[in-house]
């Protein structure tokens, strides 16, 4: 047994942790590898081959479930801080209301530093600092430890993240409660904290100013997919910098899969093999999926604040649904119309040879990686100026040859 999980490598762990936190013998710990990714390693002095960790791994767990898809959308929501449709505030909300605690993914300012990680919150006043996409692998800690003391305790809790941490959440758990309800989200891969924390300094050090705020997708322009920074300056006051995603290197090689965890290209998840007890992510091609829900079209649904896929994959996500979500338009879908426009719904994300390159710049310093993504980017400005140039009547005449 010992050497089935010594034997996880990356294409087979997901880093979510479970195993670790299970040992009775404390003889598992997560390290660091030279990409910043954590993987678990065994102090042989102290694991008695029990087993445990092998019972607990959320890459050996497959369900498949009867589900439910829908096209929604938050009632009367400010929509702008979520990055789809805000169903998951509105769920986090009523949980909170009725004094259940929450947990999901922040991005802090610690220690003149932008920390990615999970916590919980039990006030509505704190929920903001888990809205928002972050496009970064986040640290659990002690986060399934704590969220089984919760559950022990009969309290109720709502916890969101990916498909493996809730997999990871649930192997660490080893039997279910009434009392916790999950949300996962359609996720593409991960990159590490390590790459986003070099690619941050990177952009301090050539700015001289210190990054007190980064958001991946600001919807102040509407649903798309513009980020923001907050640059502080030395006298502590700060400036707001938009960006598209191509301006970012770390944004736009995130958006080509260049950067993720190895196993996230093998991910048994990206399949109709689901793990939260609901799904949610950005219906993409909903006005050609369902122009009819549109509400320029007659239906109820803004497509400017964001749409959100909704998933419903089992027993215990129709009761979320039911308790918590009074405030959620939806209109029926289905999963192959979802996954049309939602390739990960149906398949992992393709490994790109570009991954090796950018792991391996990434080993010596941020600015070689930078140099590397502009080099490449320059390139393609430069083919799109060209193709820009080349005359309608021309490209029509091309297009019909290669026909």
């Amino acid at each position: 047994m010992r050497n089935i999980i010594s034997e996880k490598n990356e294409t087979n762990c997901c880093g979510c942790g479970a195993c670790s936190k299970c040992c009775p013998r404390h003889a598992i710990y997560m390290e660091e590898d030279k990409n910043g990714f954590d993987y678990p390693k065994i102090d042989e002095s102290k694991c008695t081959e029990c087993g445990k960790c092998l019972k607990v791994c959320s890459f050996e767990k497959k369900e498949q479930s009867r589900k439910e898809t829908y096209a929604a959308q938050a009632k009367d929501a400010d929509l702008e801080e979520n990055a789809s449709g805000g169903i998951f505030t509105v769920l986090a909300q009523e949980v909170l209301k009725r004094k259940g605690i929450v947990y999901g993914c922040a991005m802090l300012y610690e220690n003149q530093n932008l920390v990615i990680k999970h916590i919980g919150i039990d006030k509505i006043e704190e929920l903001c600092k888990l809205k928002g996409s972050k496009y970064v692998q986040s640290n659990l800690k002690n986060v399934y430890v704590e969220i089984k003391r919760h559950l022990e305790h009969n309290e109720t809790v709502l916890f969101s993240g990916t498909p493996c941490q809730i997999a990871g959440l649930r192997g660490y758990l080893q039997r279910t409660y009434a009392n916790l309800y999950t949300i996962e989200i359609i996720c593409h891969g991960v990159p590490s904290a390590k790459l986003f924390q070099n690619y941050l300094g990177y952009i301090e050090s050539k700015e001289g100013k210190k990054i007190a705020g980064f958001y991946f997708r600001d919807k102040s322009s509407g649903w798309k997919l513009y980020g923001k920074m907050i640059l502080e300056n030395r006298d502590g006051s700060q400036k707001e910098r938009y960006f598209e995603p191509e301006e970012s290197s770390y944004y736009q090689m995130f958006l080509n899969g260049y950067t993720y965890r190895k196993s996230c290209y093998f991910c048994p998840f990206a399949s109709e093999y689901r793990q939260g007890d609901i799904t949610i992510g950005d219906y993409w091609g909903i006005e050609l999926v369902h122009p009819e829900y549109l509400k320029k079209y007659g239906g109820e649904i803004e497509k400017e604040k964001g749409v959100s896929c909704l998933i419903v994959n089992n027993e215990q996500g129709r009761t979320m649904l039911a308790k918590y979500g009074s405030n959620i338009i939806k209109y029926p879908s289905s999963y192959q119309q979802a996954a049309k426009y939602n390739a990960q719904l149906v398949q992992p994300s393709a490994l790109k040879r570009q991954r090796e390159k950018v792991m391996k710049l990434q080993k010596q310093n941020y600015a070689c990686v930078e140099r590397w993504y502009q080099k490449r980017r320059n390139r393609i400005l430069f083919v799109r100026k060209l193709r820009s140039m080349i005359p309608k009547r021309i490209k029509i005449f091309i297009r019909k040859i290669k026909v």
